[in-house]
């Protein structure tokens, strides 16, 4: 895990060097607090990913579950108006029930949480491989998300919501109708308190290891007595949580609600645990890693839109990206094997030591 990081860390390092080289200097503040965002975005993301992954599954409904959790807490907050046709007065009608959007934020991580615990049953009781569930509830959700909404915008959001992507600590300065100063976005902090969160979970609670034991062995884990179905079910369901929490943060950073939200997630949520040192087969989760996965996928963007290359090999080098990754998980899978067989060599010659000094 160290080693993980270490070489995660450093390529991470190199990249912000080449868009700090690369960048002009009067907006380099800029667009550092726009890449961090991103971060914290993906970030969450991630984490969604890698909940599941901890189990030996994973989500591809990130996205969907996401983009459908953003919808319905921009519905729930939307203030309603009454359009008018006027030529010179129009004013485009919008819909919405005008909630707190306090009230709408938590209502849609609810809708996540179900949706994911949703996922997760399905896959226990009927044992179909989790690629056909989720690849079907992608379509599911998705679809519903569009007949109900009509692939309309919720534009109409509250300030406070809106500011949830925009204020920072310390709060930013603005000198001249020019910004001065910038501070650590509290999209970022969220991020950040995310993973405090999750490292509890996966270090300091009972949870977190029956959800590694889960993922290591499911025929283990009945074995020892732990429900294995049940914990890939909270799994989905915690995943659910927290693409909807990255959804909701997502409607506020557009300042608007709209369907669009998630559809480019699935490769990041793969790459940035993958990066960071959590295992596809399960068992072994990274957080710290798991961000500076996500860093490097958003830096990586940013260095391609300043090199002025085009979306068709901004695609290709996410997919590369994807790929390293892949096979960087293999090596850490091999590795490990190497070394769980050379701790029972070296038990196996512990036992024969002791036994003929006895």
């Amino acid at each position: 895990m160290r080693y993980d990081l270490i070489s995660t860390s450093a390529i991470l390092l190199i990249l912000l060097l080449i868009v700090i080289s690369m960048s002009v200097p009067a907006r380099l503040a800029y667009s550092m607090v726009s890449i961090t965002k991103d971060i914290a975005i993906f970030t969450l993301v991630g984490l969604a990913q890698m909940v599941t992954l901890s189990v030996g599954q994973f989500n591809l409904a990130v996205g969907a579950i996401g983009g459908a959790a953003g919808m319905v807490c921009g519905f729930l907050i939307n203030a309603p108006t009454v359009g008018k046709m006027g030529v010179e007065n129009y004013v485009q009608a919008e819909i919405g029930l005008g909630m707190p959007w306090v009230i709408g934020i938590i209502l849609a991580l609810f809708v996540g949480l179900i949706l994911g615990a949703m996922q997760g049953g399905i896959i226990v009781k009927t044992k179909i491989n989790p690629f056909i569930i989720s690849l079907a509830l992608i379509s599911v959700i998705h679809g519903i998300n569009m007949a109900v909404t009509e692939n309309i915008y919720f534009r109409k959001l509250p300030d406070g919501f809106k500011q949830l992507s925009t204020l920072t600590i310390p709060a930013s300065s603005v000198e001249k109708g020019v910004q001065a100063t910038y501070g650590v976005p509290i999209i970022l902090l969220l991020a950040f308190l995310t993973m405090i969160v999750m490292w509890v979970v996966y270090n300091r609670t009972t949870l977190g290891r029956k959800l590694l034991a889960t993922g290591v062995s499911r025929r283990a884990a009945d074995f020892a007595g732990i429900p294995s179905g049940r914990y890939i079910t909270i799994a989905h369901a915690i995943s659910g949580l927290l693409c909807a929490l990255a959804g909701v943060l997502t409607a506020s950073k557009l300042g608007a609600a709209q369907t669009s939200i998630g559809e480019n997630w699935l490769l990041y949520s793969f790459a940035a645990p993958i990066l960071g040192g959590t295992l596809l087969s399960g068992g072994k989760v990274s957080i710290i890693g798991t961000m500076i996965g996500a860093a490097i996928m958003t830096v990586t963007t940013t260095v391609l839109a300043l090199l002025k290359l085009d979306a068709f090999t901004h695609q290709i080098f996410i997919g590369l990206i994807l790929l390293l990754s892949y096979l960087l998980n293999k090596f850490r899978e091999q590795i490990g094997k190497m070394q769980e067989k050379a701790n029972v060599d070296l038990q196996e010659v512990s036992a024969v030591s002791g036994g003929g000094r006895q």
